[in-house]
């Protein structure tokens, strides 16, 4: 019975170890929309973010890749929305590469990204100079009274206190297994030795 016992807290400190290793190589990305851009967080966990790693963009329709690019030191890689995804109304698969075959998907639905801002560069203009004063923007703070905000200000400040809560979200999807997924697996093991155990007494 004591043989028992050892093998099966061996196989348990054996379980732990394998959980918290496939824990570690484990990567995720989450990506959010934060004005005509999209952000994206890579990690492996909450402290250990993706460096130099590959996102690539693809037409989540058409499977097209539309672009590519690297992870900085902290994970993140931000890209213009792309011009074709908006007049396709197509959703974006974003596939991240972090190297010796460790991948993670995420898709960023169009509905998400529909009411974006469009880049200066997306908009056509005959003539910048006499253009320019013209702008929904520029209209807007001419015409605002002085003291109050315009529509694009109140809009940067939504983004830039939305930014930390983005960020939680993000390390919450990094994080690793619950308390309750440790103590299943834990469930699980010594149910394994009861079953071991109940067999061992039956054996004349």
């Amino acid at each position: 019975m004591n043989r028992l016992l050892l093998i099966v807290c061996l196989a348990l400190a054996a379980t732990l170890c394998l959980s918290a290793v496939s824990e570690a190589h484990k990567v995720n990305i989450f990506a959010y929309v934060e004005g005509d851009t999209i952000v994206t967080d890579s990690g492996y966990s909450r402290s250990k973010r993706v460096n130099d790693g590959v996102v690539e963009v693809y037409d989540g329709s058409s499977g097209e890749l539309l672009l590519s690019g690297n992870t900085d030191e902290a994970g993140l890689f931000t890209f213009v929305i792309p011009k074709e995804a908006r007049e396709r109304q197509a959703d974006l698969r974003l596939l991240l590469k972090a190297g010796t075959g460790h991948q993670a998907e995420w898709t960023v639905k169009y509905d998400e990204f529909a009411d974006a801002p469009r880049p200066v560069s997306d908009v056509v203009v005959e003539d910048p100079i006499q253009a320019a004063p013209q702008t929904p923007a520029a209209l807007a703070a001419a015409a605002a009274p002085a003291g109050t905000l315009t529509e694009a200000q109140v809009e940067a400040i939504v983004r830039r206190e939305l930014a930390p809560l983005n960020r939680m979200v993000a390390e919450m999807h990094d994080s690793g297994p619950s308390l309750v997924e440790i103590f299943g697996g834990i469930g699980w093991i010594f149910g394994l030795f009861g079953v071991a155990a109940y067999m061992k007494s039956r054996k004349p």
